[in-house]
């Protein structure tokens, strides 16, 4: 077992995020290459169901975006600046109708993102070095943002997903690196989902069980998951 395959909350950040849940899923030997129409498929359908419901409504009205807008703004974050993945993501249908496809493992964490109104990230774990910590950042971590060329870093208290090598993520799901994405040649990874404050545990799991299943079904592989919480701090790969 190596340290690459645990993903946590260590004890300064729950006590600052005592309701944070997450669900962390670790797929091995996973094709990320062969036929993709058809997780396309559901995202472009997850597109309409998307406009459909957020039609007449602001996308803020939703328990999820808000609940996510409180913990932003907790640690120094303007949330409307700096919007959750969820949000992002969403707004980026509702305004220009679809998002691009990048490839069969992003679709499908995208499609199960609008579908339950949560932010799921994936992580190329040969990418990765030690434990994924969701933590309060020092400020010295360095970050090499998605498709960006200049590496920069977090604020002091800026919540971050770090590994031995620096942050993973910035303003907790804002945004992604560059060094640990997804790709078609991605055939190890970690797949996360949270929530926090009034998100139920019942969301975040059910999100993560139809995530797993649609993996196994479109991508192959070994997945193994778990829940991450107060109570259980860490998930290891089975």
């Amino acid at each position: 077992m190596t340290d690459q395959y645990r993903f946590g909350y260590p004890a300064d950040f729950l006590d600052k995020f005592p309701t944070v849940v997450g669900a962390a899923a670790f797929a091995l030997n996973i094709d990320n290459t062969s036929d993709e129409t058809a997780a396309e498929g559901l995202l472009r359908a997850q597109e309409g169901a998307v406009k459909a419901q957020f039609a007449s409504v602001p996308l803020s009205s939703h328990p999820h975006i808000s609940s996510w807008r409180s913990a932003f703004s907790s640690f120094g974050v303007k949330p409307t600046q700096y919007r959750s993945a969820i949000e992002a993501l969403l707004r980026h249908v509702t305004k220009k109708g679809s998002v691009p496809h990048i490839n069969k493992l992003v679709d499908l964490c995208n499609y199960v993102s609008m579908k339950h109104v949560l932010p799921v990230a994936a992580y190329d774990l040969d990418h990765i070095s030690g434990p994924v910590v969701v933590s309060l950042a020092n400020g010295y971590e360095p970050f090499l943002p998605l498709y960006g060329k200049e590496v920069e870093y977090p604020k002091p208290g800026e919540v971050v997903f770090t590994d031995d090598e620096g942050a993973l993520s910035r303003r907790w799901t804002w945004r992604q690196s560059d060094r640990a994405k997804s790709t078609p040649q991605t055939s190890n990874a970690l797949l996360t989902i949270e929530g926090v404050n009034d998100i139920t545990r019942d969301s975040v799991e059910a999100a993560m069980q139809e995530l797993v299943s649609l993996i196994k079904e479109y991508c192959g592989g070994e997945v193994s998951w778990s829940m991450v919480d107060r109570d259980h701090p860490w998930a290891v790969m089975e």
